[in-house]
This record gives C-alpha cells, sequence and structure tokens, in this order.
C-alpha cells in the first residue's frame, strides 16, 4: 500500500512501472484500479485494459485501416499518461499479440510513459509464454509486487453462506 501511495504521489515527476502478479482473487485488480482513479483525479490520462480488450482493439486497428476509433485508441495506449494492463496472460496468445506486447512494453519504455501490468502467471513462466525480450523488460524495467493470500472472492462467498 505504502509503494502504491508514493506511485500516486510522485506520478509525473518520477518514471515507475509496476508488475503484480499472484494467484487469482488476491488485489491486483483492485489496486490497481485505485491506482487509475488516483491518478485521473490528479488529471493525467490512463487508460485500463483487460489484456483481451487491449488486443481486440490493437487487432481492430491492424486489420480495419479505416476505423478511426481504432486508429486514435491504439495511438491513446501508445501515449496517455498511465496505462492499465490487467490479467495479462488470460489472452489468446498468437504471434500478433507477442509483438503487439512487445511493441507496448518497449515502446512506453523508450517514451518514459508509465505502465501497470497485472497477471496471475509466475515471473517465471513470462519468457515461455512470450519471449525473451518482453520477460527481461517486464521483470527488469518493472518494479515486481507478488501478490499472496486467499481468493477474497471466495473467501466472501463463504461468508455470506454463513
Amino acid at each position: 500500500l505504502r509503494v502504491c501511495h508514493q506511485f500516486i504521489d510522485h506520478f509525473g515527476e518520477k518514471f515507475q512501472n509496476l508488475l503484480f502478479y499472484g494467484s487469482v482473487g488476491v488485489g491486483k485488480t483492485f489496486l490497481s484500479t485505485c491506482i487509475a482513479r488516483e491518478i485521473m483525479d490528479r488529471e493525467f490520462s490512463v487508460l485500463y485494459f483487460s489484456a483481451p480488450q487491449l488486443f481486440s482493439a490493437l487487432t481492430q486497428n491492424k486489420f480495419d485501416r479505416n476505423d478511426i476509433d481504432a486508429k486514435n485508441m491504439s495511438d491513446c495506449i501508445f501515449h496517455c499518461d498511465l496505462l492499465i494492463i490487467d490479467d495479462l496472460g488470460t489472452e489468446m496468445t498468437t504471434q500478433f499479440t507477442v509483438s503487439a506486447l512487445y511493441q507496448i512494453v518497449n515502446g512506453r519504455l523508450l517514451s518514459g510513459k508509465p505502465t501497470i501490468v497485472s497477471t496471475n502467471l509466475p515471473d517465471t513462466e513470462l519468457e515461455a509464454r512470450y519471449s525473451a525480450q518482453i520477460a527481461s523488460r517486464l521483470l527488469g524495467a518493472y518494479t515486481l509486487y507478488q501478490f499472496c493470500g486467499t481468493d477474497v472472492r471466495l473467501l466472501r462467498k463463504m461468508e455470506s453462506r454463513g
């Protein structure tokens, strides 16, 4: 929590990327949305996508060059103040998604645009699923935070049953 407050408090002054990883239901998405809200309240542009939504938008731009909305969205993905990619690893992995992910991660690193990525994949699986280049950038240029615990959604359901 302290790290997230620091990320928010120094946003726009200090370049930092975050990688949240851990099992399902431990708060990665919740924390990402909290950060997004705080950053937007400070009048920065934030785009928040689940990985499948992100790659769907990029696919639309790639294969329908006449779709101006898809073109604009693609431009925003690379130029927004903060990009959040939630649930990386839930998308269908293809050559296109691997290439697009590399372009996003590398492009935003080179331009100094912060990104937050959350995934259920352990850090050791990133290279096997994507590529050595992507894994190197995510593991080397992002600050990694492992989330541990029990699935909060399942705990709530069990509590509501009594």
